[in-house]
């Protein structure tokens, strides 16, 4: 049986894609290859084990237009079209429409009449500042696709508003190794005591991880903190870094918050030590397409506060079950979602074991199935374009 052949386009290698994407390049009827357009870019401070990638892939040559740290950069990488023709894939898999390689590989989808898959995250809250001209252009871009693969509800519901046909839409649920965080963090929480001994914590620890910028709601935690009710009896952990970095570490001088510790960037393999010590995660976005530092948290089977801002949130926090939805950039709500799970030891514990039930389903195999599935039905439609 001759196999699929498809090509997934994709920014840049990130350690949280390899697990699935080896899962995707072990089915014995595709043939995978993965375009990157970068090693890495500057906004991430990811360790890449490659050795621990099992698939094909090539990292084109290309450019990053955009200044550092302060905005996602935009690919140009000239040579896909060249790359995509020697290759002559059955299916193509387009991680996005928001970079100029994108445009290439639409472009040569449309002479060759290759079918085209789609795979979004973007969600309605991105067409809060997007003019008429950029919606009718997403439109046309999505209309031209066979198919859709998106990880979520939310994500869905975009592409159904910019007309996509909900019978083409795929769900590949976005994930993590989750049984790797669920047993390192549990290895790590039998000496719980012992770790916030050595690291001067006392009482509740409320943990964030993530980019230091104000998208990500730092602001908004840092003030909800002040108005915790005995919050001197609680650490705030923020893990990661970021370009608003400094301001953070002024705000915690200036309000003498001397109880909110910076753990700066932390590579996969040591967050379980902190998920380990933590008792609630927060995760307070402005905007993001979904949030995999949920998958995460949930597997280490933590309570979850989020806004309602991150993509992943309908499908991910049951409200009241395993942690709770407040609306984004509402300080009062989230001060007050944090104050219940602090005041109440057996809710939090509840609520951990009730998201490691609702991540249990949200594994690599299956956002590999997702993929498989979305291909398999795009390469065996007949003229999938004008059907």
């Amino acid at each position: 049986m001759k196999k699929t052949k498809a090509i997934i386009l994709t920014e840049i290698i990130s350690p949280y894609r390899i697990p699935p994407f080896n899962c995707l390049a072990e089915n014995e009827d595709i043939d995978l290859t993965v375009f990157f357009f970068a090693e890495t870019e500057s906004r991430r401070s990811w360790l890449v084990e490659k050795q621990k990638i099992q698939f094909n892939y090539q990292v084109l040559w290309g450019l990053q237009l955009g200044k550092a740290y302060q905005s996602a950069p935009v690919f140009l990488n000239p040579d896909v079209i060249h790359q995509l023709w020697k290759l002559q894939p059955d299916v193509i898999i387009c991680g996005g429409w928001h970079h100029f390689t994108h445009w290439l590989a639409l472009v040569y989808a449309e002479m060759t009449k290759t079918p085209l898959l789609i795979w979004s995250e973007s969600t309605l809250r991105d067409e809060r500042s997007v003019s008429n001209i950029k919606h009718k252009l997403k439109t046309w871009i999505v209309n031209q696709a066979d198919g859709y693969i998106v990880p979520g509800k939310a994500q869905k519901d975009y592409l159904v508003d910019l007309k996509a046909r909900e019978d083409r839409i795929y769900i590949a649920p976005n994930a993590v190794d989750s049984n790797f965080f669920t047993c390192e963090t549990q290895r790590y929480r039998q000496q719980k005591p012992v770790w916030k001994e050595k690291l001067g914590m006392d009482g509740c620890v409320i943990i964030y991880v993530g980019r230091l910028i104000d998208e990500k709601g730092i602001p908004e935690l840092l003030k909800a903190f002040t108005k915790l009710s005995g919050n001197k009896q609680v650490t705030l952990v923020i893990v990661g870094d970021g370009s608003r970095s400094q301001n953070y570490h002024s705000y915690t001088q200036q309000h003498k918050l001397d109880n909110v510790v910076f753990a700066g960037f932390q590579t996969q393999s040591a967050l379980p030590q902190y998920y380990g010590i933590a008792d609630i995660f927060v995760f307070p976005t402005r905007s993001d397409p979904w949030g995999l530092v949920l998958n995460e948290a949930m597997a280490a089977g933590l309570p979850i506060v989020c806004s309602d801002a991150a993509g992943a949130a309908t499908d991910l926090v049951v409200n009241g079950k395993n942690g709770y939805l407040v609306p984004m950039g509402d300080i009062e709500k989230l001060s007050q979602a944090l104050q219940i799970l602090l005041e109440d030891e057996s809710l939090r514990e509840k609520m951990g074991l009730y998201s490691q039930e609702i991540i249990a389903d949200y594994t690599p195999q299956k956002m590999a199935q997702g993929l498989k599935e979305a291909i398999v039905k795009v390469s065996n439609a007949q003229n999938p374009k004008r059907s």
